[in-house]
């Protein structure tokens, strides 16, 4: 029999479900692209807003189109249904339909049981243990997923999400942990919110200049050393780079964060997020990781599956 304690947490769980709702762009079953865990079959979740734009990649440094040019604000909308049906743009950042007011009609708004639900629906045999007895990777992308922290709470609480054991944020790396996410992510990852203790992978992605936002705006070592101190969690970098000018900056941006007390893995990624970007820098920037010592990532979706959403 129930006990009393149970039906009341169960109901809190469900009364607060209905009031915590997030929005989002897409969800898919993939495999991961990009950083640490390439490869690994992972269900995506893109969250909807940004507090950057990286107008500067795919242009000139220094000489940006205005901003009523760039392809983001130009795409026209009218018979666009979804963001699934918008082009991978080359100019700007590559998930601007992730955060763009123009595009906020065309993404959905649910509830986080709802949510849940549907993220673990996709990944093989509906459950985050697959059949093969290792366990499907939630990763949390955008826009700027830590702008919903008080979501996430409510998200990780959903019963659906008893089984996960890895979650990866994808971050810019610019939003601190609010008090009371910094300790439920304490707890997610005691094994006190779920089955068993939650591996958490803070994936961090400080932008450089050539994205067009400013230094201090973007590299803010507060922000990375609090993901850094959450026990059983793993932070690296992940900067996008074109030519030595942004390895230089790689290079002061890891001394800024060492002088925080952060010392991790540091992988560069070539700009360019279409096959076409990609063959223009790649063999380039991965010379550079060799010449500066820095590991090599690639995207490995972009080459798999090519220029569209859902990869």
């Amino acid at each position: 029999m129930q006990t009393e304690t149970a039906i009341m947490d169960r109901s809190n769980i469900q009364n607060k479900s209905k009031l915590a709702r997030i929005r989002y762009c897409e969800m898919f079953m993939s495999v991961q692209g990009e950083g640490r865990f390439v490869g690994v079959p992972s269900v995506f979740f893109r969250t909807f807003g940004c507090n950057f734009e990286c107008a500067g990649f795919g242009q000139p440094r220094g000489n940006q189109i205005p901003k009523e040019e760039m392809p983001y604000m130009t795409q026209d909308l009218t018979d666009i249904k979804h963001i699934s049906e918008l082009p991978v743009v080359d100019i700007g950042c590559d998930s601007s339909a992730s955060w763009s007011a123009r595009y906020k009609h065309l993404v959905e708004w649910n509830t986080v049981d709802v949510i849940a639900n549907k993220l673990t629906a996709m990944a093989p045999g509906g459950d985050w243990i697959s059949p093969s007895g290792q366990d499907t990777h939630l990763v949390i992308t955008g826009g700027e997923p830590m702008m919903w922290q008080k979501q996430f709470i409510e998200l990780f609480k959903q019963p659906a999400m008893k089984t996960i054991k890895n979650i990866t944020f994808e971050t810019n790396t610019t939003y601190s942990l609010k008090g009371e996410f910094n300790e439920f992510i304490r707890q997610l990852v005691e094994g006190r919110i779920t089955n068993e203790k939650v591996h958490v992978t803070w994936s961090c992605s400080p932008k450089l200049t050539i994205s067009g936002e400013s230094w201090n705006d973007a590299i803010r070592p507060d922000v990375a050393r609090m993901y850094y101190n959450i026990p059983n969690s793993h932070l690296y970098f992940k900067f996008v780079v074109a030519d030595d000018k942004d390895f230089d900056e790689v290079g002061q941006a890891v001394r800024e964060y060492e002088e925080a007390g952060i010392k991790c893995d540091v992988f560069c990624m070539a700009v360019g997020a279409t096959v076409e970007g990609q063959a223009k820098t790649s063999q380039q920037v991965a010379g550079l990781c060799i010449k500066y010592g820095y590991k090599y990532s690639p995207r490995l979706h972009v080459d798999l599956f090519g220029n569209r959403w859902g990869t």
